[in-house]
């Protein structure tokens, strides 16, 4: 489905195109950054700091082997946008020569076609005129129409939004009941991996 905006001489402006039930390739950040929470009941303790250490090196090693598989996503996801993108820009360029085509057609003859209704349904679609959403447009920058509103006795039309400073909070840390300041005792894991930037891993077993 496409919505499409045009001129007062029918030039196309703009065309939102809708794609209704076709699959598409993604990188799902849920994917690389979900973690799984293990109980210390299915959690193999090692009896040693030599244990721990052989722990960490394996840990490194199942890093990189995420690391490595994350990457030929990433790539494959590239490649394939980029193999797509370079398929549609020519059909782009003939959807819009098409649509002003039609439209170079109807708009010289608008009265006469939208006498019953401003919709035109033909054997191989519907084409026609309609008209968008009310919206508010402005000349100047939101600061300056801010001060065009208050100082025209307008100030209803501002929109004032509130929420917590907690940074503000943390720093002068008032006595307020109902509101705590609390640190967590978080551990982490910085194995050593192959890449450059390493990951860091500071989620914790559950304690049940």
């Amino acid at each position: 489905m496409a919505y499409l905006r045009y001129s007062a001489d029918s030039t196309l402006i703009s065309a939102h195109i809708v794609r209704e039930n076709i699959p598409s390739i993604r990188e799902d950040k849920k994917m690389t950054k979900a973690i799984t929470r293990i109980k210390k009941s299915q959690t193999a303790v090692p009896a040693s700091i030599a244990e721990a250490n052989g722990v960490l090196a394996r840990l490194g090693n199942t890093q990189d082997e995420i690391n490595t598989i994350e990457k030929e996503l990433k790539d494959k996801i590239a490649e394939a946008k980029a193999a797509a993108e370079k398929k549609l820009q020519p059909l782009v360029v003939t959807r819009d020569a098409q649509i002003n085509s039609l439209f170079a057609f109807a708009s010289p003859r608008k009265a006469q076609l939208t006498q019953e209704t401003r919709s035109i349904a033909l054997s191989a679609g519907v084409f026609g005129w309609r008209m968008t959403t009310p919206r508010v447009e402005t000349k100047k920058s939101d600061e300056e129409t801010i001060a065009l509103l208050k100082d025209t006795g307008n100030a209803e039309f501002i929109r004032i939004i509130e929420e917590v400073d907690r940074q503000a909070l943390l720093v002068k840390r008032p006595q307020i009941d109902g509101i705590a300041y609390v640190q967590d005792d978080e551990s982490f894991v910085v194995p050593k991996q192959k890449c450059k930037k390493k990951k860091t891993f500071t989620h914790a077993i559950d304690r049940c």
